[in-house]
């Protein structure tokens, strides 16, 4: 972690968040001025002066060039580049000048760093077996909260949004890697998987949400895309045998597209008859050796066709057999599939034994995990007069609609008002200006301490001609209508709203932020707001108000 953020993407000295064409000239700006400096004071290194960047900024490349000087001349080189001072002197008496420590620093300075953009679109949404079991990353239930976890905290203040989003998208990851430990660990346990005397697996028991794996074949392999090194798809066919109640067996065939499921290869030790002992270490007893993550696309009929979900009632199937087309984990997959070819470990898609399903309600992480990682890749995500706000930076009322420079001037409040009366009640402190002599609702008010629209909008605000006496000019118009009969007339407000429920529907109609909170079974049958007020410009929040509206009310918010 501290090597991730020493490296951020954000610039030390004004904190605007740097893309990844930034990073890289300043990364190019680096090896060359170490380039340029090798070229001038050290003919010895005049191969790596003269290379390309991409063929020398790599660890192990700038480790050859280096490895082979001594002390004085590294001590050179970073002198050169002002990375460490010549003689150690107040205040550097602390300072390190040892062959190690300075080799490490040319290095790790002018090394090719890894986006994080480009990380992150690389990283498997899926827990595997490594982190669903770490309990440096992932703690049991026990935890006694002595030390302290290598976790991304969530402060009242982030670096970027790119760095709010990152913290989110790796707590959300862990804790949804706990639930599905805890799934897991309930599903296997339940199964009680032995190893008979010739060797195969054999379940002493059952479990509602897993079932064994009768057989399992990666079917389709896509090319990937340009600029990209994953596959572009991975399927594969799961076939089990539904050999259980009536009742679960219609909840595994009611799976739908886009349900999460986790294949589990388990290799057990025990014997027949040994039973399972929740005190002990579970991955040694039941003998886990690999968890994957795949997403259901659907399940087959007997001549191999995907069966289109539509309306009931669906294809009845012979027998129990039934065979499930399955999506893998693209990023998965190919770091699988490298490390069977560079280290020679096992294929982890040639013995899955077991397939697990989670409740649906619980179910949910990976689409979030998607959702954040599609807004990291979005250029723009929350608008400007946010941005601060949401980071923990800059004044919080900045956003109410009472300092922005586009609010507006003139409001329908449609059938807010009962009466002129109700509107007159309803904005305390203001002098009423009434046009035209129909005073039924509906109304549209004109704020007049409001400026009118300019082209140039600091002008605007800084005017000090402009009038800011409180008045507000009301005016009565006539809805068209909408058909000569009873039940095209649009149901009408009922709630005579108070000044603070007027205002919160003001501030939802202006530009700006506000916060809407309250408890809408009271609201809608008291229209009483005992507990809900709107809180003041310099309060954490821009504004806070309720929704004091009936189901079906045409009133303005």
């Amino acid at each position: 972690m501290l090597k991730f953020y020493a490296r951020f993407e954000i610039n030390d000295e004004t904190g605007d968040a740097l893309t990844d064409h930034d990073m890289t000239l300043l990364h190019y700006s680096k090896i060359t001025s170490l380039q340029r400096a090798a070229f001038a004071k050290f003919p010895d290194l005049r191969m790596f002066s003269l290379a390309n960047v991409a063929s020398v900024d790599t660890r192990a490349s700038l480790k050859e060039h280096f490895g082979a000087l001594d002390a004085q001349s590294l001590k050179n080189i970073a002198c050169y580049l002002n990375l460490v001072p010549e003689k150690l002197e107040a205040p550097f008496e602390w300072h390190r000048l040892d062959e190690e420590f300075l080799r490490e620093l040319l290095i790790s300075r002018h090394e090719r760093r890894v986006s994080q953009l480009e990380a992150l679109n690389e990283m498997p949404l899926y827990p595997t077996e490594s982190i669903i079991w770490d309990e440096n990353i992932v703690p049991t239930e026990y935890f006694s909260g002595e030390g302290c976890l290598a976790l991304p905290k969530l402060n009242l203040q982030f670096l970027t949004l790119h760095d709010y989003l990152l913290r989110n998208f790796n707590l959300f990851r862990l804790e949804s890697t706990y639930e599905i430990r805890q799934d897991i660990e309930d599903a296997v346990s339940r199964m009680l998987p032995w190893i008979s005397e010739e060797g195969e697996i054999v379940y002493g028991g059952w479990a509602r949400m897993a079932l064994p794996i009768t057989s399992f074949a990666v079917v389709d392999v896509s090319k990937p895309h340009i600029g990209e090194k994953k596959p572009s798809r991975v399927r594969a066919d799961v076939s089990v045998t539904l050999s259980v109640r009536k009742e679960v067996q219609e909840e595994w065939e009611n799976l739908r597209r886009h349900d999460v499921c986790f294949l589990i290869t388990v290799r057990p030790t025990n014997p027949i008859g040994t039973r399972y002992n929740h005190r002990e270490p579970f991955i040694p007893q039941v003998g886990l050796v690999n968890v994957r993550g795949c997403e259901i696309e659907g399940m087959l009929d007997e001549n191999g066709k995907m069966i289109e979900d539509g309306p009931d009632p669906r294809p009845v199937l012979p027998g129990e057999k039934r065979t499930f087309r399955v999506w893998l984990d693209c990023n998965q997959y190919r770091q699988d599939m490298d490390a069977l070819q560079t280290d020679g470990k096992d294929d982890v898609y040639d013995g899955f034994s077991i397939i697990m399903r989670r409740k649906p309600k619980e179910n949910n992480f990976k689409a979030v995990l998607e959702t954040i990682r599609h807004l990291m890749n979005t250029e723009c995500v929350v608008p400007p007069w946010l941005h601060d706000i949401l980071l923990g930076y800059g004044d919080p009322g900045a956003a109410h609609y009472s300092r922005m420079k586009n609010q507006a001037r003139s409001l329908d409040f449609n059938d807010t008002f009962l009466d002129i009366e109700h509107l007159k009640s309803s904005f305390p402190g203001y002098s009423i200006n009434i046009k035209g002599e129909k005073l039924i609702r509906p109304f549209r008010i004109t704020f007049e301490n409001v400026p009118e629209g300019s082209d140039d909008e600091d002008e605007k605000m800084d005017d000090d001609s402009v009038d800011l006496s409180k008045t507000i000019t009301v005016e009565s118009y006539v809805i068209p209508s909408r058909g000569p009969y009873v039940y095209n007339e649009p149901k009408k407000n009922t709630i005579r709203f108070t000044p603070t429920q007027i205002e919160a529907i003001r501030s939802g109609m202006q530009p700006g932020l506000t916060l809407v909170v309250g408890l809408r079974e009271r609201v809608n049958r008291r229209g009483s707001t005992d507990n809900i007020q709107s809180l003041p410009q310099s309060s954490k929040s821009a504004n806070s108000h309720c929704n004091p509206l009936q189901s079906g009310s045409k009133s303005a918010l």
